[in-house]
């Protein structure tokens, strides 16, 4: 009886160690959405006709928000989604044309 309590006197404090493991905020988490945006979305090409993004962590309905604001911007155009393909580095590219909508 002894010997299983020596074993168990070694085993408990394993046991209780890891299920009292701290959680620790991830290292590469960003610190707000505007950041995380900021830093993985560029603009590649833009002309009144069309404009292209270049992105990563961030999905691509994000990415038409801003195309509509530029399309917009380009005398009350709007934005439809001509292509995204997969780039280098596990990035994307979408490119939006801006056109007026017929009445």
């Amino acid at each position: 009886m002894t010997k299983y309590l020596i074993v168990l006197s070694f085993i408990l404090p394993l046991l209780s160690g890891c299920a009292t493991d701290s959680a620790k905020p991830a290292e590469n988490a960003y610190s707000s959405d505007y950041d995380r945006f900021f830093q993985n979305v560029i603009v590649k090409e833009k002309t009144p006709y069309h404009v292209t993004y270049e992105y990563k962590d961030v999905r691509l309905d994000e990415v038409a928000y801003l195309a509509s604001r530029y399309c917009h911007e380009q005398g009350g155009k709007s934005a439809h989604l001509h292509d995204s393909v997969l780039y280098r580095n596990f990035t994307r590219r979408a490119t939006f044309d801006c056109a007026e909508l017929q009445n």
